[in-house]
């Protein structure tokens, strides 16, 4: 069994790419290999995405989704500096 990465809360927006289409969302848990977005119903589990975050971009694929709300999976870890630029930047709740 493997160990979940530690998640943290974020309320960050972000662009999603899913062919030609573009998306704005918002990020509202991160870890290093996935996250939770919301704001996008039209994604489906097995979507791949390029998840443009300002700091950088990563692939992801959508693990599950509920209504408005999408798990996300990482093809590559971010890298620590942009864990946390998306942490130290999130607004408020």
């Amino acid at each position: 069994m493997t160990k979940r990465e530690e998640r943290y809360p974020a309320k960050f927006p972000v662009v999603l790419r899913k062919g030609p289409e573009m998306f704005s969302a918002t990020i509202c848990n991160i870890s290093r290999s996935g996250g939770c977005i919301l704001g996008v119903p039209s994604l489906r589990k097995g979507d791949t995405i390029v998840l443009d975050y300002g700091a950088g971009q990563t692939r992801a694929t959508a693990v599950w989704t509920m209504a408005q709300m999408t798990g996300l999976k990482f093809e590559s870890r971010l890298s620590r500096n942009g864990l946390n630029a998306i942490r130290v930047l999130s607004t408020p709740a």
